[in-house]
């Protein structure tokens, strides 16, 4: 096997069109099946991650405001409302609650953040049990007590230029107490893309102080709730018969919304790779079609020489192999190269809430790509080469001719 596959090397490098146009076909097809799983992936990963916030759990708000628990979170208007902070703890008291995370929703304030003027809505949340936020951040950085969290369109969108540069500082004032802009959330579609997010503890120091804030001591006005799988009506009714005066809506009418934006893009990704793979197929299949019909005299030679139909089957099939995987492996590599290198650029351009893969699993879906490139052109290459070998040497001989 050694040797066959030494054989099959050097058949290639003394042929350096045929593999060229060999190589060049996988490439294509590889970076075209890479770009199109790339979005998909990142699509169904940020859907993912705003089920935690939209589908997978619970909103928990005062009595008498449950209609509008779906509207501030599309539309980022925070009402100031408030109930008990003591909620909290009567919620994560029921089993079935993974995590309750409370939110406080503050004053729309007039400001500049990272060159971009606006009244942003401002939120306080809890960094040690929010489950919702850290899923859209850019990177994963620490949070203190005076850190502030930026949608994409309250000064994101020029901080996500540089939000992997961990020297970059960007002061904004909030009710009079200076705030550094520690990192940024991607364009989620939402309320959220307009909103500054502040720690509970800041918002909490700052009550009172200078008559900047005016919210009652121990108060919150929201509670996200992630339960266990399939439990959301179980908690639900469980959080009802505690009469805490609030309303608990279901999150799933909101994910529902999501998935039906991002459908037609995702099938249409889906058929994108689907028509890419035929095409391959067809390509690869055409094309060694016609490299055999070239090769015929060689192959009738090779067989008159001694070598067995199975072996010279192995040793055409290995060629279409490493070809491909030369193209594949270029293919993928580019289409990575070029998907990381403009990610912001395509987040811009395309406005769709896409969170992309880092770099580890940007790697697997490049090595899926080249294997089932590869394997594609091994199977397209299979039927062309089975026919060919059903003639006797000398007739392939005579037909090369």
């Amino acid at each position: 096997m050694k040797k066959l596959s030494t054989v099959a090397w050097r058949n290639l490098k003394r042929k350096m069109s045929r593999t060229v146009l060999l190589a060049g076909s996988a490439a294509i097809t590889a970076f075209i099946l890479f770009v199109s799983y790339f979005f998909v992936f990142s699509m169904e990963r940020s859907i993912d991650a705003s089920s935690s916030r939209l589908g997978a759990g619970l909103m928990v708000v005062p009595k008498g405001f449950g209609g509008q628990a779906g509207d501030m979170i599309i539309s980022g208007t925070p009402t100031k409302f408030y109930m008990p902070e003591s909620v909290v703890g009567k919620i994560r008291t029921i089993g079935e609650v993974e995590i309750a995370s409370p939110q406080l929703y503050l004053e729309t304030v007039s400001t500049v953040c990272c060159q971009t003027s606006g009244d942003f809505p401002v939120v306080a949340y809890d960094p040690k049990t929010d489950f919702t936020l850290k899923n859209w951040t850019a990177t994963e950085k620490q949070i203190g007590k005076y850190d502030l969290i930026a949608g994409s369109e309250a000064g994101g969108k020029n901080y996500i230029y540089h939000f992997d540069n961990e020297f970059m500082e960007e002061w904004v004032t909030l009710f009079g107490k200076d705030f550094m802009l520690k990192n940024m959330i991607f364009p989620t579609g939402m309320g959220t893309d307009k909103t500054l997010f502040i720690t509970m503890d800041a918002a909490r120091e700052l009550n009172h102080k200078k008559n900047k804030l005016d919210f009652p001591e121990g108060s919150i006005s929201i509670v996200l709730v992630k339960t266990k799988p399939g439990m959301e009506e179980f908690v639900k009714r469980q959080i009802e018969r505690l009469n805490l005066n609030v309303d608990v809506v279901k999150g799933s009418g909101l994910q529902e919304t999501v998935n039906k934006q991002v459908f037609p893009v995702k099938m249409m990704s889906y058929m994108m790779i689907g028509l890419v793979l035929i095409m391959s197929a067809l390509q690869v299949m055409t094309m060694f079609t016609a490299l055999i019909s070239e090769r015929q005299k060689e192959i009738g030679m090779l067989r008159a020489m001694g070598a067995s139909r199975a072996v010279t089957f192995r040793l055409l099939l290995m060629e279409a192999g490493f070809a491909s995987v030369i193209g594949a492996s270029i293919g993928s590599l580019a289409a990575g190269a070029a998907l990381y290198d403009n990610r912001i650029l395509i987040l811009q351009l395309l406005q769709l809430p896409m969170l992309f893969p880092d770099w580890s699993t940007g790697i697997l879906i490049g090595l899926g790509t080249t294997a089932v490139t590869t394997l594609i052109a091994i199977a397209a290459a299979f039927f062309p080469v089975r026919s060919a070998l059903k003639l006797q040497p000398y007739e392939a001989i005579r037909e090369g001719e």
